[in-house]
């Protein structure tokens, strides 16, 4: 079951709770055994052992949920923020002592959101109201392999507040009355994200592909660390065609042959157009990556009344 983008709901039969930004995972407990397969069917145990800690829970148990990596950027432990940047260094590793090593210096915990089975029986039919009394009835304390997701009926705002607040990605918001989907988008379970904005620098762009071909794939953004422009990303959504014309024009009267970067721009950019950085836009993005570039970043428009020597990044 998956959710659908909306606005948030209102009234006593909705229920609501973070939005974690992590791997979605299915975990199910056979006769004390545990499994776990992520969203593309893979086995999610090979990189991430410490699912099977899951079978302490029941013996017989199939849970939604997402795999966590919190934050503990200042040695001190964790602050309670997470990272999706945190947890893809994970991703891929296989070899066991690889695997041991990179759990040992990024732990993950499963946060559980929802029950499916229970002893051969089918959970997910049940109005979600029941299935999370079953799962609160279920779940022992918290653990350092796993957390009940928080979960607050009404007061969206509030939750809304507090997501935002805390650096998290979004809210759901579950409908009461309704059962699992699986399988399937259901308007039942709706995700409101909260997005950052700010502006950037356009310092160059990179040529469009396939419906593309005749105007721009993306522009090349920066801002300045320590008075330095830096690369942070490019952004290749949010435009109209009307949009993707008008920069193609703007963009070729101001091209340079040097980027403005002072720093080694990567490989990524071999084929980047450079410009002279006079243009600033408004650019919404879903976070900070830990190497200082742009997550989901999406163009809201231009920014005529900022100078690009007034654009500073703001991780």
């Amino acid at each position: 079951m998956s959710s659908v983008s909306g606005e948030l709901p209102s009234g006593d039969n909705w229920v609501f709770e973070p939005k974690w930004d992590g791997m979605r995972v299915i975990v199910a407990v056979t006769d004390g055994v545990a499994s776990a397969v992520s969203r593309t069917g893979k086995d999610a145990l090979i990189s991430f052992p410490e699912l099977l800690a899951i079978a302490e829970i029941h013996d017989n148990v199939t849970f939604d949920a997402e795999l966590v990596a919190f934050d503990d950027s200042d040695g001190s432990g964790v602050d309670g923020s997470h990272s999706f940047g945190r947890l893809q260094q994970r991703f891929g590793v296989t070899w066991p002592l690889d695997v041991a090593a990179r759990a040992a210096q990024i732990p993950v915990v499963v946060v559980i959101f929802d029950l499916l089975m229970l002893d051969g029986h089918e959970i997910w039919r049940l109005p979600f109201a029941a299935r999370r009394a079953a799962l609160e009835d279920l779940i022992p304390d918290d653990s350092d392999s796993w957390m009940l997701s928080p979960s607050l009926v009404g007061d969206g705002e509030t939750q809304l507040v507090e997501a935002r607040a805390a650096g998290m990605e979004g809210i759901m918001a579950k409908r009461l009355d309704r059962a699992y989907e699986p399988g399937r988008r259901s308007d039942a379970w709706r995700k409101i994200k909260i997005r950052h904005a700010q502006e950037f620098v356009v310092c160059g762009w990179l040529p469009g592909t396939g419906s593309r071909e005749d105007t721009i794939g993306s522009l090349v953004l920066g801002c300045h660390r320590d008075s330095v422009l830096t690369w942070v990303g490019n952004v290749g959504t949010g435009f109209t065609d009307a949009d993707l014309r008008q920069w193609r024009d703007d963009l070729l009267a101001s091209e340079v042959d040097e980027p403005a970067f002072s720093s080694t721009v990567q490989v990524a950019l071999r084929t980047a157009r450079w410009v002279s950085p006079e243009h600033v836009v408004q650019v919404a993005y879903a976070e900070w990556t830990s190497d200082g570039h742009l997550r989901q970043p999406s163009l809201l428009g231009r920014r005529l009344d900022v100078q690009p020597a007034d654009v500073t990044c703001t991780e």
